[in-house]
């Protein structure tokens, strides 16, 4: 007997001596292959039709799954198979969803009322997905579904409701006081248009979370985070410059009397501490004034260390 024969007969013997083991051994690509996790694997790949009948075998009336339901239901969607979609949204919804998925079957019911050209039932839609978290407003404003609602006021209104659930702090009052800074500015010494101290741009970043300050100037450059301290529920300004001891933290920033606050503390270079303010003005919507002091007594004599005007590039 060669060595190979030797092999195949001893595989045939341990087969045979362990039949459980071996039928187990092949049953898994079986079972994929009926089971809700090859349906996923098409609706991933968007074979939508594959998909559907997929899910169509495997899922019985009274399947528990609303994220199975929710994807047959897209699956009929893009087969324009407008009244099957609807059947499995509301299947899905009927199961208690989770509030982000739920907000996304309303959103996908809204589109199939657009094509039936039931704008009011459309609009209600979204506005049962607005409630339910969805948050994909670009969705809202690049699908083609949407092209005849996007100059209704209601439309606007539901998508600015959606763009806020994505960007929270876009509709947050307190994280919005310092917005009177945003914009592209060119910089003077206070009293002195004529005389040029620098060039910034003030961005809103992170979902309107923060403000990014970019300063440039012929004698230094640098950058700060402007953000609301979540332990203190106050305004923080952290500034990075390019010159020695360039880092500096503004702290309990306040806006009241029209001006957003700072104080901060640090040391001369004798081991000194010393305490400053530092306040930016709004002046406008197209200037703003930035005044920082220190005192070396606790706050007894105050000395000005600068004192800028910012005016809105037009």
């Amino acid at each position: 007997m060669t060595i190979s024969t030797f092999n195949l007969s001893l595989a045939i013997i341990l087969m045979l001596s362990n039949p459980v083991q071996s039928l187990a051994q092949s049953k898994p690509s079986i079972a994929y292959k009926d089971s809700i996790s090859y349906a996923d694997s098409l609706f991933a790949t968007s074979n939508w039709a594959q998909a559907k009948q997929m899910y169509e075998s495997v899922l019985t009336d009274d399947a528990v799954n609303s994220l199975a339901w929710n994807r047959l239901g897209y699956s009929n969607y893009h087969l324009e198979d407008y009244d099957g979609a609807l059947i499995c949204f509301r299947k899905s919804l009927s199961q208690n969803p989770p509030l982000l998925l739920k907000g996304v079957v309303y959103s996908r019911m809204a589109r199939i009322y657009t094509h039936k050209n039931d704008k009011q039932i459309a609009l209600a839609m979204l506005d049962s997905a607005a409630n339910n978290s969805f948050s994909n407003s670009s969705e809202m404003d690049t699908l083609i579904e949407y092209i005849a609602f996007r100059e209704d006021a209601y439309f606007k209104q539901l998508r600015n409701r959606v763009y806020i659930n994505g960007n929270p702090c876009m509709g947050n009052p307190h994280a919005r006081e310092f917005d009177f800074w945003v914009g592209e500015w060119d910089v003077h010494p206070t009293g002195s248009k004529q005389t040029v101290a620098g060039h910034s741009l003030i961005q809103i970043i992170a979902g309107g979370c923060a403000i990014l300050e970019n300063w440039d100037s012929p004698a230094s450059n640098g950058k700060s985070i402007n953000f609301i301290d979540p332990v203190t529920n106050k305004w923080k300004q952290s500034w990075a410059g390019n010159y020695a001891n360039g880092i500096q933290e503004f702290v309990n920033g306040e806006y009241k009397e029209g001006a957003m606050r700072f104080t901060f503390e640090s040391t001369d270079s004798q081991g000194k501490k010393v305490i400053g303010r530092f306040i930016f003005f709004n002046e406008g919507p197209n200037q703003v004034r930035q005044f920082n002091e220190t005192s070396y007594d606790g706050g007894k004599t105050w000395a000005t260390s600068y004192d800028l005007t910012y005016v809105r590039r037009r």
